[in-house]
């Protein structure tokens, strides 16, 4: 127990319960959550039909539900009113997702092996066991904009729980008077995605690529430039590269 009553949890210890799912809706949103006696989730439900007027498509209010379902489920375990819900909760969040498996209908077989690693040829990763980085984004962001519609309506809590993190500048320091404030910075406790490494090209294919690429005026003529370059020559000039031509 810390000062002020704050409890910290111990998110390895916490197993999401199977609360509620995810099913096709028969009105005009095409995806709802709903509980475990097949009532749809009051505030999800409103939230979705909003974010269907907005345009958005059935695959994108699917990834939302599931997203959504998720932190319900995760307030469910933690005992914590979605209204209620602080930076305290998303935080406990992001750090369980980052240690946690995903859950699966059935063990995995031949793609055991392979996951989590790297494609020796694309340089993408195999989807492994554990959340992405990625994915634990964009549930912050389906987080932070589902707050968001409720705390416009007056029908949430007076602060987004999905925190914002300014460090370094202050809010709108470079705001135009004549338009309206917008919330800045990056959310707090999004995770970092690892840069892809870029894919190898064997020295064959460079040969093939560059032999005779060039248009017009050589390298070494007046008025040759990047212009006269194939687009493979220009990004390897820029990066100070010179293939051999075979």
């Amino acid at each position: 127990m810390l000062s002020g009553g704050f409890v910290e949890r111990d998110v390895t210890s916490i197993r999401l319960p199977q609360w509620g799912r995810v099913v096709e809706g028969e009105g005009v949103v095409p995806w709802l959550v709903v509980d475990p006696d097949g009532e749809a989730v009051e505030p999800v439900q409103r939230f979705l039909r909003d974010f269907v007027a907005r345009g958005n498509r059935a695959g994108s209010v699917r990834s939302y539900a599931y997203g959504l379902l998720r932190w319900w489920r995760w307030l469910e375990v933690v005992g914590v009113d979605w209204d209620n819900a602080t930076s305290a909760e998303v935080r406990d969040f992001v750090l369980w997702l980052g240690q946690a498996s995903k859950p699966r209908n059935s063990p995995r077989t031949a793609s055991a092996a392979r996951a989590g690693t790297v494609n020796a040829v694309t340089r993408k990763r195999y989807l492994g066991d554990q959340y992405e980085p990625r994915t634990v984004r964009h549930g912050n962001a389906v987080l932070r904009s589902f707050y968001e519609y409720w705390i416009e309506l007056g029908g949430g809590p007076l602060v987004n729980p999905v925190a914002l993190d300014r460090r370094g500048r202050r809010p709108n320091e470079h705001h135009n008077p004549l338009t309206p404030f917008r919330p800045e910075g990056k959310i707090r406790y999004n995770p970092r995605v690892p840069r892809r490494a870029p894919r190898a090209m064997p020295d064959e294919r460079w040969n093939e690529l560059f032999a005779g690429a060039a248009v017009g005026p050589g390298p070494g003529d007046p008025g040759a430039g990047d212009q006269h370059r194939c687009p493979c020559q220009r990004a390897a000039r820029r990066a100070g590269l010179r293939p051999g031509l075979g």
